[in-house]
């Protein structure tokens, strides 16, 4: 399987979908510090999700024409309901910019949407996408997953 996982740095997820033999590669703007950047695009996730010919950190191009999974992390700073409150503190200037980040967060979130892909999982936190685009199809919490610590509600929209 031809696999995107889309804005992570990391790799985790790239490197478990590896282990079990598919064809994964993480994208991000930023360079990744799972030690693979064989698997890693660097750059725009969206022009990534498009599939086709996509190159790696190393130089090599790889034909993946379409995905068989999108599986997307876009930022959620202006997305979730923990950061909604920025949007009303400060000055005309201030709030301004910050509405018109949440607008950019929404358009991004959006566009995983448009992935060349067979399935596609998008993923955030419980937020203003619930209400803008579509209730999410699975919410979990982290905290339930051994190991975990963290109690905040992840959405999934597939």
């Amino acid at each position: 399987m031809k696999v995107l996982v889309a804005c992570e740095e990391s790799q985790t997820v790239c490197k478990a979908f590896r282990a079990r033999g598919h064809e994964a590669y993480s994208c991000d703007i930023q360079e990744p510090s799972g030690g693979h950047p064989e698997w890693h695009i660097l750059g725009d996730a969206i022009e990534a999700l498009r599939g086709g010919i996509v190159k790696t950190m190393d130089l090599q191009l790889h034909e993946v024409g379409r995905w068989d999974l999108a599986i997307c992390h876009p930022p959620c700073t202006r997305l979730c309901n923990s950061g909604q409150r920025w949007l009303y503190f400060g000055d005309d200037e201030y709030r301004k910019r910050k509405h018109h980040e949440q607008l950019e967060g929404v358009v991004f979130f959006m566009q995983m949407f448009q992935a060349n892909a067979d399935r596609i999982a998008v993923e955030n936190p419980s937020g203003i996408m619930s209400t803008l685009f579509r209730k999410p199809d699975c919410i979990y919490n982290p905290y339930d997953f051994k190991g975990e610590t963290e109690t905040k509600k992840t959405c999934l929209w597939l």
